[in-house]
């Protein structure tokens, strides 16, 4: 009999064996990571990629959520919505409890909508759309972003303090974001008073904007304020600084992006371009300053934005595995990150947000003085 029972045991090994291993695969908390992390906006992707990775290594050295191991799994979005779908679609698939990404509204709408559907805590660290939060998918969806919205009323405040009496041009792209950030700031500069000389559009993707320049000749303006992506205002600063134009040149956040300065080159000098504040001053921030400096990454405000929606996913997940619940902490108490106490509107928008203006001198930007 006893020869029987040890014949029964050494069978069931390997079975005791897998069941262990399924039940710690299933006992990890799974973090997605989702982003551009290829093509024209592969810099976004890969701040978001480190700020999570970062935040879930010094939370694991902590014990995890709970005593369990947090790992990450990353997705492409191609700031795409189709793409954006798919991925987010994957991520659930993946069994994920919170997701930490998509910089592109494009992706982050559709996105928004799967992981509510799948009970799945959303943080993006970079979608501004007012869209995003306006129409939340669900209470789980949150942004650690300042909304687009604030970013032209920040431009339309600069216009008012350094070009008032001034004649100044706007010009976009006809996209959702570019045409609605520079028709914002365009009236509520000329509702301050300001002189809107014009506002015109232009088509994107064009090697040249000879058409659009003459224009802006033609006005004889001080500044040109542009809501386009990093390729377009680089065709632009470029064409503006060939005729001898000496217009002070103002664009959106995208003008951060390294492929701006790449492709603009020496155009680039002394454009001014709107970031959302971020204090990476904090001594709460010596832990990610580090790990930047091992990795030679630079501390940008994604690379804070992603880790701070890291942690607060983290310290969420540690309240509850229920996504109301988790919601609810974050929404009332809040948690603690890089950038302090993060606590979040009734909308899921970050309560401590404001945007101000960088400008770029030689190969790096800086705080405009």
């Amino acid at each position: 009999m006893a020869g029987i029972w040890g014949g029964i045991c050494r069978a069931c090994l390997p079975v005791v064996a897998l069941a262990a291993l399924l039940s710690s695969a299933r006992a990890d908390v799974v973090i997605g990571i989702a982003g551009p992390m290829g093509g024209s906006f592969a810099d976004v992707g890969r701040d978001i990629k480190a700020g999570v990775e970062i935040a879930v290594a010094a939370a694991n050295a902590r014990g995890g959520i709970g005593g369990e191991k947090i790992v990450t799994v990353s997705v492409d979005d191609k700031c795409e919505a189709e793409t954006g779908t798919a991925v987010a679609n994957q991520l659930i698939g993946k069994g994920v409890r919170a997701v930490i990404g998509h910089a592109c509204t494009a992706a982050a709408l559709p996105a928004a909508r799967v992981y509510a559907n799948g009970g799945v805590l959303f943080l993006s660290p970079v979608a501004t759309n007012p869209r995003f939060t306006d129409e939340r998918a669900g209470a789980g969806v949150f942004r650690l972003a300042i909304r687009s919205d604030r970013e032209g009323r920040a431009i339309a405040d600069y216009l008012k303090d350094k070009f008032k009496g001034k004649r100044v041009a706007f010009v976009h792209d006809g996209s959702v974001y570019g045409q609605g950030l520079v028709e914002q700031a365009a009236k509520l500069f000329a509702d301050g008073g300001g002189a809107v000389a014009m506002t015109e559009s232009f088509t994107p993707g064009e090697k040249s904007q000879n058409n659009l320049i003459g224009k802006i000749q033609d006005a004889a303006v001080s500044a040109v304020v542009m809501g386009a992506l990093q390729a377009d205002a680089a065709v632009i600063a470029g064409e503006v600084r060939a005729r001898g134009l000496d217009a002070a040149l103002i664009g959106n956040e995208a003008l951060a992006l390294s492929e701006f300065k790449a492709l603009a080159g020496a155009a680039a000098e002394g454009t001014v371009f709107f970031l959302p504040t971020v204090d990476k001053s904090r001594p709460e921030a010596v832990g990610l300053l580090l790990s930047l400096e091992e990795r030679q990454l630079m501390p940008t405000d994604t690379v804070f934005t992603a880790h701070a929606a890291a942690e607060a996913a983290i310290a969420a997940l540690g309240k509850s595995d229920d996504l109301g619940a988790a919601a609810d902490f974050l929404r009332k108490s809040g948690a603690d990150t890089v950038l302090g106490k993060v606590t979040f509107d009734d909308k899921g928008d970050w309560s401590a947000a404001a945007y101000l203006p960088r400008i770029w001198r030689g190969d790096a930007f800086a705080p405009l003085p």
